[in-house]
């Protein structure tokens, strides 16, 4: 089911929660009527007063009837400047959803496949609104789930992953530029090689990448490169940063 973008409508922002390295947790409520559906996955564009729009994965899974976002403050990036503001004054305007890069309906019960997830930083939202949704079926495929930061405190969730173990849940945070200060004990390196080494555990699998082009691209490359097929890599960076 192809679900069309709406026009943009008002929201209100409910609620503006830092929870690390200038990660804020946002959650919208539409200011009057329904909030439009949206395929877990898909992202929303937050309008501002220049008619600028900043895209942002949705956290949260359709049955919600609210919204959640997942924004890093940027205190020297003027359009983050703008968009704080914008969220401070308490409304916003929306238009929603986008993107394709979403769960296809049916491949969340398919037992018979696994779901990689791979998120750096920010990322982790748009894993977040898929797999919230897949756990919540009465039977679902194995996930694996790869998030990366450049510290330990950018896991700014880290004890939600953790309360969605179980052993069809498979978690593997990595860590890129920690130092012994950090006390890290867990995985360390670049994302994509931790999900190379890992590769033999999910070779009929889905996989989702949500990271910047560089990130994506080198993933994308590395799995080719470990013969996955094209056709099971799937992220938002092919549509909007295609290779020329």
């Amino acid at each position: 089911m192809q679900i069309t973008p709406s026009s943009p409508q008002t929201f209100q922002v409910a609620d503006l929660q830092l929870l690390a390295e200038n990660v804020y947790r946002v959650i919208l409520r539409p200011h009057q009527g329904r909030r439009p559906d949206f395929r877990p996955g898909q992202y929303l564009e937050i309008i501002l007063n220049d008619g600028k729009a900043c895209a942002f994965s949705i956290a949260s899974t359709f049955g919600q009837k609210e919204l959640e976002l997942h924004i890093q403050k940027i205190p020297t990036s003027i359009n983050s400047i703008e968009l704080f503001n914008a969220l401070e004054s308490g409304h916003v305007q929306i238009r929603m959803p986008k993107g394709r890069c979403f769960l296809p309906e049916g491949l969340e019960s398919a037992v018979d496949k696994q779901l990689v997830f791979i998120a750096a930083s920010t990322g982790f939202a748009q894993m977040k609104s898929m797999i919230e949704f897949t756990l919540a079926q009465p039977k679902h495929p194995d996930i694996y789930l790869y998030w990366g930061a450049s510290s330990p405190e950018g896991f700014y969730l880290p004890n939600l992953p953790v309360y969605w173990a179980s052993p069809h849940f498979h978690y593997h945070p990595v860590v890129s530029g920690t130092t012994e200060k950090d006390g890290w004990q867990g995985r360390q390196g670049l994302l994509f090689e931790a999900v190379i080494d890992d590769k033999d555990f999910f070779t009929n699998s889905e996989i989702f990448i949500s990271g910047s082009p560089q990130m994506v691209y080198a993933t994308f490359d590395a799995l080719l490169a470990c013969h996955f097929q094209a056709e099971q890599i799937h992220s938002d960076v092919f549509e909007y940063a295609p290779r020329s």
